[in-house]
Formats: C-alpha cells, structure tokens, sequence
C-alpha cells in the first residue's frame, strides 16, 4: 500500500504544479512576443543563413541534400547542415501559408516544448519525484538560453529535442526487461527502444552532431554502468549482451553523422 500523502507535501505538489504553469505560460508569453516581427535578434548571421536555405529549397523545390546558399559564387552550394529543419518549414509554411520565418519559430518552439517531457522521464530515472521534477522544468522554462533559442530560426531546438530522447530511449533500451533470457530473445518493449535510440540518434546526428555529442556522454556512461552492473551479477553473458545493445544502437546514427560530414567536408 502507497504510503498516506502529509498536507505538506500535498501543499508543496499544489506549489511546485503551479508554478511549472506559471512558468510555461510566462515563457511561451515572451517567446511569442513580436512574433510577426521579421527581424531576427540574435545570432543574425546564423538566423539569416538558415533562413536562406530554407527560402532557396522553396524556390528551387530543391528537397536535396545538394540545396542552394547563394553566398559564395558557383555553384552556389554550401551544405554546412543536413536540411531536415529547412525541409520541416517549407513544408509547414507551404501547408498553413505561414511566412517562413514565423513557421522556422513555430518549429522551434514545438520542439522545445516536445523536450520537456523527455527531460521529465529523465528527472525521474534519476529517482526525482514527480513534483521535484517539474521545479526543474520551470527552471528551464525561465532560463533565458532556453527563451531565445525555442524562438530563433535555427536547427538547434530540433537537435536538441532528437539528443534528448536518444538520452531517454537508451538508458530506456538497456534497463528494459530482456525478455525470454533462456533463448535470447530481448522482449518487445527493448525493441522498441531500440527502435527510438536509432531514429532520434540519426536525426540528431546530421542536424547537429555537436549537441548530439553532448548528450552522447551521459549515454555513454550510463552504458559503462550498467555494464559493470550485469558483469558483477550475471558474469560475461549479461555484460555482452549490454555491450552489444549498447554499441549496436549508435552504429547506425555515428555512420549517419559521420557520412555528412564527409559529405560536406568534400564539397
């Protein structure tokens, strides 16, 4: 039986509930403020060049990885980022007419808002309660790093909503039931972890592998530990199998990144 809930900590959930709300509703205030405005605050140059790329694929009905910056001279192409952000607004902005830049913010901000829940089931890996969590939340909410990049016209919002579920689904994947141990057969809920870790990795990985990397660390050494863990109860059979979730699940998302950058690199 659940233990019984004190008045205090019942105030103190009221408390903490609130002012998550109170913060949300104060940052999507300031985030949407001039929002019509065309001017980009901040990082000008970077705004401006992804604001480009996106206008050229539009233009062009360029959906190539091969996409026009008229920056330099011939042949006019420059591919510094993979256009996944680029290609989400043309098409939102061809779907709801939207101008592009107000849908480049649209998507930022919906991508920062899609990470607060990864970054609540995080919080609650780490043993935090629900309550405590959501205090976290709203500092993040009022941190002014946070404000300005959920409403900038850049691909650091969608990189950073693709790390932190890889963060999530792979310490997910490798605590999850391994299913019918006897045989070998991982149950479907590692699978489909599995399945997230390689999808939010790759997406990751070519929009931006510098923030990936960051989050590739705290991955990294929640794999070390587990790994110690399942060799100092089960021996070498359970530490294998961890090692080759773990390893099998970045194949995919480094071969990506490094496939890009590659690219890039040779034009």
């Amino acid at each position: 039986m659940p233990a019984p809930v004190s008045s205090t900590e019942r105030r103190q959930t009221v408390f903490l509930f609130v002012l998550f709300c109170a913060a949300l509703v104060a940052h999507f205030h300031f985030a949407t403020l001039n929002w019509h405005y065309r001017f980009m605050l901040g990082h000008e140059f970077r705004q401006t060049q992804t604001a480009l790329i996106a206008h050229y694929i539009d233009a062009e009905n360029n959906f190539s990885p091969d996409y026009s910056v008229p920056l330099l001279g011939k042949p006019w192409v420059l591919p510094l980022e993979f256009p996944l952000y680029e290609w989400g607004v043309v098409a939102l902005s061809r779907a709801t007419h939207l101008p592009q830049f107000e849908a480049a913010r649209t998507i930022s901000l919906a991508c920062f808002y899609l990470t607060l829940p990864a970054l609540f089931l995080l919080l609650g890996q780490l043993g935090l309660p629900r309550a405590r969590r959501l205090f976290v939340l709203a500092c993040a909410l009022a941190c002014p790093v946070y404000l300005f990049y959920s409403r900038a016209v850049l691909i650091d919002p969608l990189a950073l909503l693709a790390s932190v579920w890889f963060l999530v689904a792979f310490t997910r994947m490798l605590a999850a039931p391994t299913g019918d141990t006897a045989q070998c057969r991982p149950s479907a809920t590692r699978w489909g972890w599995l399945a997230l870790v390689i999808l939010c990795g790759t997406v990751a990985g070519l929009v931006k592998s510098l923030i990936w990397f960051v989050w590739v660390l705290p991955a990294a050494a929640y794999g070390a530990w587990r790994l110690w863990q399942d060799w100092r109860r089960g021996g070498l059979r359970p530490a294998l199998r961890t090692c080759i979730w773990g390893l099998g699940s970045v194949v995919v998302p480094f071969a990506a990144t490094l496939w890009w950058a590659r690219y890039t690199d040779a034009i």
